[in-house]
């Protein structure tokens, strides 16, 4: 009797992101004196509204401490009601100033030797108050600015500290509340960062760059569908920003809607993005779309230096065709334009493995650990090859090393499952198999699985519940239903055939 492991289904992650990585946060967009920098990066921040020049800062430090001291000894040398105005001019400077006189065009002020007339184009803001409200409202901005300085210099929880201690009335600090979510979220705390920004969206519910970060946080945290949600927003305000367009083609597939990925990434290829075109053709593959990938990939082939991601989505294509031979030519062309790219690599080990050359498939899951020994799914790869050359120790090795350094990766732990059921581990693989289940009890595959190691252990009624179990949440399971009815004759004494 031989009973069908539910093998894990062809899935791949053949997307080119475009300088931009979702396992970690890679840095938002803060906010200086009401605008936002143009690219999606830490560099330093260009703004209409320039800040106030270092020396009025200091200027303002030395004024603060001395006026407060001057508070706290007599506190009626200075009357409340005595005013005071500083007006910040567009090209960054500052001056705390009497502004004698002002009209439609221009600002008459007090100046050393005389009066000064400003032209109103030249100013950015008058700030006017008491001394005590402008000194409160200086010290609140000299926080802010240190918080953008330690933000660019990626002294990030220290950047969060100074735009909290910049925090004023709560109507007012939108701008500040998504620094503060940008600062927590590359400082890696990331449930700070949410409320943060969810905070800041109270504020400016359509502010585009806010939704932006949020969505770029979610997508960071795995949390795709919340990321899609978020781009969603962000583009119905910022239609042209190919930057999120990219990001939610890239959270559509993540998710598994791999058709709403294909159609996003085939109008960024619109606009001769030539690895969204490659990615729309991937996203159709996933999708079963076979003809359409196909004919995206024959253009794209075309090209006079076509790129070698080309030469791997037809190899998969014809890989799930089951046209083993054109797959692997395919990715040998690939592999001459780049012999290093790992995922063709990748790919080759899998179909040798098909083809049962274990040799030939150890070589290249060693090339792609060569370059990222860490690479979970080369290393089930390379462990599933030692099982077809029969080292049975070796491949146990490495699937107890896959299952502590991959324990949160629900597809390397499914494989690592089966190829403890190859080597005779069914207690190991019950295992693996009861730890998926407990992080998603809808996974039928799982309980499929499992109902395979309780097999191996004579443990005929808790296989039976585990295959009923799988097709209540699948009812087309192949392997359960196969399983099952193959268990059930057995234990009738029916005769039967072995597959």
């Amino acid at each position: 009797m031989v009973f069908c492991p539910e093998h894990f289904s062809f899935e791949r992650n053949n997307l080119g992101r475009v300088n931009s990585k979702n396992d970690f946060w890679r840095g938002g967009r803060v906010v200086e004196c009401g605008s936002l920098e143009n690219c999606y990066t830490r560099k330093r921040i260009g703004s209409s509204n320039l800040p106030l020049s270092d020396g009025f800062y200091m200027t303002i430090k030395r004024k603060l401490i001395v006026f407060c001291f001057c508070l706290f000894l007599t506190p009626f040398a200075f009357p409340s009601f005595l005013r005071a105005e500083i007006i910040q001019l567009k090209n960054g400077n500052a001056m705390e100033t009497k502004i004698l006189r002002e009209d439609d065009e221009f600002v008459t002020v007090e100046a050393v030797g005389g009066k000064v007339k400003i032209p109103k184009r030249d100013i950015s803001k008058i700030w006017r108050g008491s001394k005590e409200e402008l000194v409160e409202i200086s010290a609140k901005r000299v926080f802010f600015t240190k918080g953008m300085e330690l933000y660019k210099d990626g002294r990030f929880r220290e950047s969060a500290e100074s735009f909290k201690q910049s925090l004023g009335p709560a109507a007012g600090n939108a701008i500040i509340y998504a620094n503060l979510g940008s600062a927590y979220a590359s400082a890696g705390e990331f449930q700070k960062a949410e409320t943060s920004f969810l905070e800041s969206l109270k504020q400016k519910p359509d502010h585009p760059d806010i939704l932006l970060n949020l969505a770029r946080l979610y997508e960071a945290q795995k949390e795709y569908q919340k990321a899609v949600f978020y781009y969603l927003k962000t583009l119905n305000r910022s239609a042209t920003d190919m930057s999120a367009q990219r990001s939610l083609a890239y959270c559509y597939y993540m998710n598994g809607d791999y058709l709403k990925a294909a159609e996003t990434f085939g109008v960024l290829g619109e606009k001769n993005d030539i690895v969204s075109r490659c990615n729309s053709a991937a996203a159709y593959i996933q999708a079963g779309e076979l003809d359409r990938a196909e004919a995206i990939l024959n253009e794209m082939a075309e090209d006079p230096f076509p790129v070698p991601r080309v030469y791997l989505n037809m190899g998969n294509l014809y890989f799930l065709k089951g046209d083993l031979v054109r797959a692997e030519q395919y990715y040998r062309q690939g592999l001459q334009r780049d012999p290093k790219t790992a995922e063709i690599h990748q790919m080759l080990g899998d179909l040798y493995l098909r083809l049962e050359q274990p040799e030939m498939a150890r070589q290249h899951f060693k090339e792609v650990l060569e370059k990222d020994p860490k690479n979970g799914w080369a290393m089930a790869g390379l462990a599933q090859a030692l099982i077809k050359a029969e080292e049975f120790e070796k491949a146990g090795d490495l699937c107890h090393q896959l299952a502590r350094e991959h324990a949160g990766d629900s597809r390397v732990l499914n494989r690592v499952g089966l190829m403890y059921l190859k080597i005779g581990k069914p207690a190991l693989a019950l295992e693996i198999f009861n730890t998926l289940i407990a992080r998603d009890e809808k996974d039928a595959r799982a309980h499929s699985n499992a109902g395979l190691a309780y097999v191996m252990r004579n443990d005929a009624d808790n296989a039976l519940k585990a295959w009923t179990r799988a097709l209540e949440l699948e009812p087309g399971l192949e392997s359960a239903l196969q399983n099952k009815k193959l268990l059930e004759e057995a234990l009738s004494g029916e005769s039967m055939d072995v597959q």
